[in-house]
């Protein structure tokens, strides 16, 4: 069967349709068209044409071929270091009383006094010198834990603090270092 026929017979059997459910719709509003009513055997009357219809549409989708759609490749998101990631893993490997994680608490000590020395020198409109000193005197926050991990000559938090603290899984120095960041963000926000 060539394109142009199948294409003309698609048009006769829609427009036949088309006629068929036209009628179907003006009998019903009617209720009586040419002598008829809505009764039984009009029911099954359209529900034997409904099967047929449904008959040869499945009759002519058994002949198509089936198609399936090529997907390609889903795409790979590049991962990007979040800002502190390397901090957070110096942290993390500061648990414990070895050589090396002493160390690395030194480093994060470190880490954090620079951040200070930043923050005072951006925020606080004062030099450097002057930020590392009001660093190592511990005017730089109202925070005692904060400024006793950057100092040494700020005495330890109260005993009180200390013994709060050991009621929670945090380490101590995790505790300090996380005080001492909260001390940081509240200068770099002018909360001091």
């Amino acid at each position: 069967m060539s394109t142009a026929s199948a294409s003309r017979l698609s048009r006769v059997v829609t427009a036949v349709g088309l006629g068929a459910v036209g009628f179907g719709l003006v009998s019903v509003a009617l209720r009586e068209t040419f002598g008829f009513s809505v009764s039984y055997t009009f029911v099954t009357l359209v529900g034997l044409l409904a099967v047929a219809q449904g008959l040869r549409a499945v009759s002519g989708r058994r002949r198509t071929d089936g198609e399936a759609t090529e997907t390609g490749d889903p795409e790979l998101r590049y991962r990007v270091p979040t800002p502190g990631d390397d901090f957070d893993r110096l942290l993390g490997d500061t648990t414990g009383w070895s050589l090396r994680n002493v160390s690395r608490r030194h480093d994060v000590r470190d880490r954090l006094h620079r951040a200070a020395v930043d923050a005072l020198v951006t925020y606080e409109h004062c030099t450097a010198e002057e930020a590392r000193a009001r660093i190592e005197s511990g005017a730089w926050t109202d925070d005692q834990v904060a400024a006793s991990l950057l100092s040494d000559s700020v005495p330890s938090p109260p005993l009180r603090l200390r013994l709060r603290r050991l009621l929670t899984r945090e380490s101590g120095f995790a505790f300090r270092v996380a005080r001492t960041v909260d001390a940081i963000h509240a200068v770099q926000e002018g909360r001091r």
